[in-house]
């Protein structure tokens, strides 16, 4: 779930985003880090919730 969420926003272009289109795609990386976070902690509900969350913005962002 989070290589498909960080492939999703590699495939989005920053600059081209609008304002809250940005804040969604800042939203995600966080998520991202948060998710890897809490694996390395081995806090797997919080690292899966984290990751869907991302991936879930991604994958909007991203137009699928």
């Amino acid at each position: 779930m989070l290589n498909r969420a960080s492939s999703d926003l590699s495939r989005v272009d920053y600059r081209t985003l609008n304002t809250d289109a940005r804040s969604q795609y800042d939203s995600a990386k966080l998520f991202i880090r948060q998710a890897e976070d809490a694996v390395r902690k081995k806090n797997l509900e919080f690292a899966k919730s984290m990751a869907e969350k991302a991936s879930s913005l991604a994958a909007q962002l991203a137009g699928r």
